[in-house]
């Protein structure tokens, strides 16, 4: 099934409202550069700063994790190297969680790997994510 990443910018339709994460994997018909939102989301990435850390694992984490079709959801903080990984159970039926501070994270079914190094700069003392890739 071929996918896409979209960095920061498109949406993530829910019910009738849209949420703008900082990253997000389409999976399916491949969409146009400038479509406004994602129909079939698999993979949702968010990076909290203090400010935002309420409303990236409050309401709308519930709201992605309630899309069928994410499989894979990360809260990336801002502030040190902490990956909060959840992931949907192969049968669907649950969402299993874990933080991470280093190793990697796989994005089964889709295939992909990355190093939790990888999400953040090689000076770790500027507290800052250099980036999402997803």
């Amino acid at each position: 099934m071929p996918c896409q990443a979209f960095g920061d910018g498109i949406a993530v339709e829910i019910g009738d409202d849209g949420h703008e994460p900082d990253a997000v994997v389409n999976c399916g018909c491949p969409l146009a550069p400038d479509v406004a939102a994602v129909p079939h989301p698999a993979v949702v990435v968010e990076v909290l700063s203090p400010s935002t850390r309420s409303v990236g694992t409050g309401a709308k984490l519930a709201d992605c994790l309630g899309m069928l079709s994410v499989r894979h959801h990360l809260i990336l903080r801002a502030d040190r190297p902490q990956v909060i990984h959840h992931r949907r159970s192969d049968d669907g039926a649950g969402i299993e969680s874990r933080v991470l501070v280093d190793g990697s994270v796989r994005f089964d079914p889709l295939g992909s790997e990355f190093a939790i190094a990888d999400f953040y700069p090689e000076d770790r003392s500027r507290g800052a994510v250099s980036g999402s890739r997803a």
